[in-house]
């Protein structure tokens, strides 16, 4: 179930969102933004509230503040440049290869692309402003002529933690800061 994240409050921390199942009349969520609502809440007499609804009624007021989402910015396709800081070549036109890419889907929290030999595909577990780890990858299972490349892809992929992007360049990194893959837009 898709559902809204909330904090109560003036100010926003980081790591404190909480999950929000109920519907707010009036107000219609766009993925991307980040908003600042006023919300009536309303109490609803017991004997009127049905078994799987909520017993406050949620009204908008006002949109405070609507601001675009930092973290969508990585939501795109991204064509790998670098392994472990080391410029990634171009496969041979008669090699099966692909340069290793990947999609990023911030509204499905998915991630999926190629190692240059596989596809892959799986969940994107966290992510915020600089943060980022991926569930467990799924993959296709082909042997392909040369696996260099897709192994180091492959193991660099299942160890980010944190992410920037920079002069459309998207960079990630360990837990120790230390730069794992490097990828520049596609489009």
């Amino acid at each position: 179930m898709k559902c809204l994240q909330i904090q109560k409050g003036k100010s926003v921390e980081k790591g404190k969102w909480q999950n929000f199942y109920a519907n707010i009349e009036g107000f219609d969520f766009e993925p991307g933004y980040i908003y600042k609502l006023s919300v009536k809440e309303e109490k609803i007499d017991p004997a009127k509230v049905p078994a799987d609804g909520s017993s406050i009624k949620y009204t908008l007021v006002e949109i405070l503040e609507k601001n675009p989402d930092p973290k969508f910015r990585i939501h795109d396709i991204w064509a790998l440049e670098a392994i472990d800081g080391q410029i990634v070549e171009k496969p041979d036109e008669n090699d099966r290869m692909q340069i290793p890419s990947i999609e990023v889907n911030i509204t499905e929290m998915r991630i999926m692309g190629t190692d240059g030999c596989n596809n892959f595909f799986g969940p994107v577990k966290n992510i915020d402003e600089d943060e980022l780890t991926f569930g467990p990858l799924g993959s296709t299972m082909k042997m392909c002529f040369n696996m260099e490349i897709p192994n180091k892809f492959n193991v660099a992929i299942n160890k980010v933690s944190s992410y920037k992007i920079e002069n459309l360049k998207l960079y990630f990194f360990d837990i120790n800061g230390t730069e794992l893959l490097r990828f520049k837009k596609v489009d």
